[in-house]
């Protein structure tokens, strides 16, 4: 799939959100394929939503998916690419599920400010977690989230994890 056509889907990938009926055809494996292929579903229940919940799923929707354009087209070479790229991919979902929880209305003022650090701390930490524990089958598939600032101090090539 083009890099440059996903890096605009990616980013505009909120506003398919408010388009009923919009699909997608041609991109993804497995379940990820399915549930592009099945998306408008996923509008019409969005629809259903009140709207301090549709402000939130489509903000996190918007910032999750420019970070995932921002490393469609660059790697993770240091740490604070690391950090950076694990944020984008589960700190926000941790975010927007605190948002949620105070947005509706049964969590006092405090949770709205607090709650955002640490869940984007578990998401970093469950992020970092997976990606430690699949890096072989990431390099076999060329899929490389492992910050080179850390691998190279042990090798010139990644590659060389391998075995």
């Amino acid at each position: 799939f083009p890099t440059d056509i996903k890096v605009d889907m990616l980013r505009k990938f909120h506003e398919f959100l408010y388009q009923p009926g919009w699909t997608f055809e041609g991109c993804g494996e497995g379940k990820e394929k399915e549930l592009l292929q099945n998306f408008d579903k996923v509008i019409d229940v969005f629809s259903k939503l009140k709207e301090p919940y549709q402000k939130v799923i489509a903000d996190i929707t918007l910032r999750m998916g420019n970070g995932m354009a921002e490393f469609a087209e660059k790697s993770v070479d240091s740490i604070e690419d690391w950090n950076k790229y694990c944020h984008y991919v589960a700190g926000l979902v941790g975010v927007g599920l605190s948002h949620l929880f105070y947005a509706s209305g049964l969590e006092d003022k405090w949770f709205e400010k607090e709650a955002e650090e640490y869940a984007n701390s578990m998401g970093l930490f469950l992020q970092k977690t997976n990606i430690i524990r699949d890096y072989r089958e990431d390099i076999m598939e060329t899929r490389i989230f492992w910050p080179k600032e850390i691998w190279s101090m042990y090798t010139k090539k990644l590659e060389n994890f391998k075995e």
